[in-house]
C-alpha cells in the first residue's frame, strides 16, 4: 500500500467553508447546467406526474422544486463517490449563498433541517483519518453511519439502505482542546478507540450527521478527512463522467424514494402517524404519516418526548423534499417549540396559520409528509407512548382542544419567531 500521510492546514472561516466543500458545489452547479443533466431531470418530473401524488394539488406544484432537489443531492453524491479521491462534502440542505457562489436546494428523504449532513465513499482497500475539532457548544449528537451504498441505490428498507457500522459522539474519546481522530479502514480495531471498521474489498458510504438542537448556541464540528494508504489514485473523473454517473444515481434514488415513500408512508391511512420504531445502532426512534387537510383543517399531533436528548418533527412536500424551514418553522424541535403542562408535545399542522406557538408550516399547501424523530433515547424508554395522538381538528375549535395553556401568538410574534429562527439557521455557515 502507499502511504499518503498528508498535512492539513485549516484556515477557513465556519467549520463548512472548506476548499473541499466550494469545489464540489462548483462542480454541482457546472454538471445541473448540462444539457444531459436537464433531460434526466426532466424525466425525474415525468415519473413523477405519473404517480398518484402527481394529480394533487400540492404534489403537482412541487413536481418542479422536488426533481430539482433530488438531481442536485445525486450530483453531490456522484462528485462524492470516488474512494481514491475522498471528498468529505456538507449536502442534503437548504438553497444557500456560501463562498461566493449560489447553491440549490438538495434535500430529500424528508431531511432533518436539525441535522448537517456530510457524505463521502470509502474503500475496504484504502486507509483514512477523519480529523476533527469541536467548536463548544458542541451539537447534541454526532453520529459517524458506514452504509453499502449511497441511500436510495440499494435494498428497498425502512431506513433507505444497511447500515454497516456507526460511531456515536458518546463513544468517541476527545483531546482537551476538543480534537479527535478517527480510523476508518478493514482492520479491527486493536484498541483504537476511535475507529469504523471498512468491509474489505469493497466501496461504502460514510453519512455523518451533526444534530443540532439548539441553532442558536450548538457549532457544527470541524471535519477533514485524509486518505493515509492504499492503491494510487486515478485521474480526477471529468465533467462529462461526472455527469455521466449523476444521471446514473438520480435514474435509480428518483424511483426508489417514490416506491419508499409509497411503501412505508401512502400504505397508511391519511392524517395518521404510525407508532414510534427502533432504529438501528442506537439512533433512537422514528415514525412518520402523510397528511391531507381540507381549508378550515388541522392535523394535531402529540408526541411524548420520552426523556430523549432531542425530538424532532419535520414536514415535507409529496416527494419527500422538506418545506422551508429557514425562516418558516415546518420543522421544530423540543428547543424550539413549547411543552405541554405534561412534558408531551402538541403540534399543530395546517395550511393557515392557527397562532399555535407549535405550528408547523407546510409552505402554504395542503398535504404533504410528517416525520418524527426521537435520538440519544434513555434506555428501556416505554416506546408504545412516543405517539400520544394524532387528530384532526376544525381550526374554529382549536383552542378548544388543545391542552389548557396552550400558547398562541399574534402575526408579529409570529414574524419573530421566524426571524429569530432564519438567524439562528444562518450561524451553520459561519460558526
Amino acid at each position: 500500500m502507499e502511504r499518503m500521510e498528508t498535512s492539513i492546514e485549516v484556515n477557513y472561516v465556519g467549520a463548512l467553508a472548506t476548499p473541499v466543500q466550494r469545489d464540489g458545489e462548483e462542480l454541482t452547479r457546472r454538471i445541473l447546467e448540462t444539457d444531459t443533466y436537464r433531460t434526466a431531470m426532466r424525466s425525474v418530473e415525468m415519473l413523477y406526474a405519473a404517480d398518484p401524488q402527481g394529480s394533487t394539488p400540492a404534489g403537482k406544484a412541487t413536481i418542479g422544486r422536488a426533481a430539482h432537489s433530488l438531481a442536485t443531492a445525486a450530483t453531490q453524491y456522484a462528485i462524492c463517490s470516488d474512494p481514491e479521491i475522498p471528498m468529505l462534502m456538507w449536502g442534503v440542505t437548504a438553497p444557500h449563498e456560501f463562498q461566493g457562489l449560489s447553491s440549490p436546494r438538495s434535500g430529500f428523504g424528508i431531511e432533518n433541517p436539525d441535522n448537517v449532513y456530510r457524505h463521502t465513499a470509502v474503500s475496504g482497500s484504502s486507509t483514512y483519518e477523519i480529523r476533527g475539532k469541536i467548536n463548544y457548544p458542541r451539537p447534541t449528537e454526532q453520529h459517524f453511519e458506514l452504509r453499502d451504498a449511497i441511500p436510495g441505490t440499494t435494498s428497498l428498507t425502512a431506513e433507505g439502505g444497511i447500515q454497516l457500522a456507526g460511531l456515536h459522539s458518546d463513544d468517541i474519546a476527545v483531546e482537551a482542546d476538543g480534537s479527535f481522530v478517527i480510523t476508518l479502514d478493514a482492520q479491527p480495531a486493536n484498541g483504537r478507540t476511535n475507529h469504523i471498521r471498512i468491509p474489505a474489498k469493497q466501496d461504502s458510504f460514510l453519512i455523518i450527521r451533526d444534530l443540532l438542537d439548539d441553532w442558536s448556541t450548538e457549532n457544527v464540528v470541524r471535519l477533514d478527512l485524509v486518505r493515509t494508504s492504499g492503491p494510487a489514485a486515478r485521474e480526477p473523473r471529468s465533467l462529462e463522467q461526472l455527469t455521466t454517473r449523476s444521471v446514473e444515481l438520480l435514474t435509480q434514488m428518483a424511483p426508489f424514494w417514490l416506491d419508499y415513500f409509497n411503501k412505508y408512508f401512502y400504505s397508511e391511512a391519511t392524517n395518521y402517524v404510525r407508532p414510534a420504531r427502533l432504529r438501528p445502532a442506537g439512533r433512537g426512534l422514528s415514525t412518520g404519516g402523510w397528511f391531507d387537510l381540507n381549508d378550515g383543517e388541522a392535523l394535531v399531533v402529540t408526541v411524548d418526548p420520552l426523556g430523549a436528548a432531542s425530538l424532532g418533527i419535520q414536514l415535507s412536500d409529496p416527494w419527500g423534499v422538506a418545506y422551508e424551514y429557514i425562516d418558516r418553522t415546518s420543522s421544530l424541535n423540543t428547543v424550539q417549540a413549547e411543552p405541554n403542562p405534561n412534558g408531551t408535545y402538541s403540534f399543530v399542522i395546517s395550511r393557515e396559520d392557527p397562532g399555535a406557538y407549535n405550528w408547523l408550516d407546510p409552505e402554504g399547501h395542503n398535504s404533504g409528509m410528517v416525520a418524527v424523530r426521537w435520538q440519544s433515547l434513555p434506555v428501556n424508554a416505554p416506546v408504545e407512548l412516543a405517539i400520544r395522538r394524532s387528530e384532526v381538528v376544525k381550526l374554529d375549535q382549536l383552542r378548544e382542544r388543545l391542552p389548557a395553556g396552550t400558547s398562541f401568538i399574534t402575526a408579529q410574534q409570529r414574524e419573530h419567531q421566524q426571524t429569530f429562527r432564519a438567524s439562528n439557521f444562518l450561524r451553520r455557515y459561519t460558526d
